[in-house]
């Protein structure tokens, strides 16, 4: 009776180990295809984000040709970029617009700076030209503009920013102006066929940076779209100020 209790026993035993290791090896399938899968996803991922890139590039080469010879209501730059300013203030003298916003200047820089900083004529400057001390961001300067464009009724609007700057602006803009007619006016920093390779890569970073913003921004636009013009939106400060 002891022996045969004994056989059962180590019987038991062995069963149960054998289950044990199946268990650890169906485990171990399991953990292999779920890294498989995520390697294969993020893979996919990767490759769908850098295909947005060259798409993305695509875009700004785009608004980096010749611009039209377009006339608006209105014209606004967003600060932030080289000769962003100066080439919206040539749009005003030219007419073509009524008015010009300026968004986004930093509150220390008054209009009489502004004026002397990009040669306007001041009588033009006093009647034409609006100042936005309160946008931060690309956010603010849509938010800006939008209280802007409504206040004057403007249907169309110049949009004067740089060429990798574009996508972004627009698709901001467009979330708090969708009735008004954006026509981009890109200014271009730089496009030397003769550029060092340290200037080519130092420009391929800021790409990348502001694609990166773009991917946020679309991906913010699609799930809490911002405010457009109304109660609820802070209205800017566009009155003179020395």
């Amino acid at each position: 009776m002891s022996d045969a209790t004994d056989t059962e026993k180590h019987g038991g035993s062995a069963d149960f180990m054998g289950a044990a290791i199946v268990r650890k090896r169906e485990a171990s399938r399991r953990r292999s295809r779920i890294v498989r899968i995520a390697a294969i996803a993020s893979a996919l991922c990767l490759a769908l984000y850098f295909a947005g890139f060259a798409v993305f590039l695509s875009e700004v080469s785009f608004y980096r040709k010749d611009v039209p010879d377009s006339r608006a209501d209105g014209i606004v730059v967003l600060t932030g970029g080289v000769a962003r300013v100066d080439e919206a203030v040539k749009l005003l003298n030219e007419k073509k617009g009524e008015r010009l916003l300026i968004s986004g200047v930093h509150p220390s820089a008054s209009r009489a700076v502004l004026a002397k900083t990009f040669a306007v004529d001041e009588d033009r400057f006093n009647c034409c030209v609006d100042v936005d001390h309160e946008a931060l961001d690309t956010v603010g300067n849509a938010v800006e503009t939008a209280d802007w464009v409504a206040e004057h009724g403007y249907h169309s609007l110049l949009v004067v920013t740089n060429d990798y700057h574009m996508p972004r602006s627009l698709l901001e803009l467009h979330s708090v102006l969708s009735d008004v007619e954006l026509i981009p006016h890109a200014v271009v920093a730089s496009q030397h066929q003769n550029d060092t390779a340290a200037e080519q890569a130092s420009r391929y970073r800021v790409l990348l940076g502001e694609y990166v913003k773009y991917s946020a921004a679309r991906l913010r636009t699609l799930v809490t779209p911002i405010s457009g013009p109304g109660d609820d939106v802070h209205r800017a400060a566009l009155t003179a100020s020395e």
